[in-house]
């Protein structure tokens, strides 16, 4: 499978997975964080949308606002494609490891992100301190990890099915004793 084909298909199992564990974190009594990222965006940029005519044309042709659930699942399908793009162009490739570490390591960028620099802006603190508990920010945690995990893991199996079989033709029985 080509490099290509094999991040867009664990791409999009890893960024389902780790939707799924984002949007089960409520039912299951954690709060964690969702949607900073696209918090931020509205924040900073709603503004700047309003004074183009952006926001107006979006509501014109029935668009879905962003406090939207398809607007948040669109947005976080979009970033989430942009990490992997990352991980399969760049960090893939240097990583050590084999597929899960890779994906492990992987998956500290975006947690670091969100919470060295996302939610510092959103007034939240280093890690969300201000707003969540302990269990909130490691649940984070694991959700940031079940996407590397699994974009690492899959990302290598779908390249491997790709690789030629470096050991040579299997060797066939003939039945002939010569």
């Amino acid at each position: 499978m080509t490099r290509t084909r094999a991040a867009l298909l664990a791409g999009f199992v890893a960024i389902s997975v780790n939707t799924i564990v984002l949007k089960a974190a409520e039912p299951l009594g954690f709060l964690a964080e969702s949607g900073g990222l696209l918090r931020l965006h509205v924040l900073y940029l709603s503004p700047l949308f309003q004074s183009l005519g952006i926001s107006q044309w979006w509501a014109a042709v029935s668009l879905p606002p962003p406090s939207s659930l398809s607007f948040w699942l669109a947005f976080h399908y979009l970033t989430g494609f942009v990490m992997v793009f990352l991980y399969s162009a760049l960090f893939e490739r240097v990583l050590p490891g084999r597929g899960l570490i890779k994906g492990s390591l992987f998956s500290l960028l975006p947690w670091l992100v969100n919470g060295l620099v996302v939610l510092p802006l959103l007034g939240q603190g280093v890690l969300g301190y201000q707003r969540l508990a302990f269990s909130g920010m490691a649940y984070f945690f694991v959700a940031n990890w079940s996407f590397g995990a699994v974009l690492g893991v899959l990302y290598e199996k779908f390249r491997s099915d790709a690789r030629p079989n470096t050991a040579g033709p299997a060797v066939q029985p003939t039945g002939d004793n010569h």
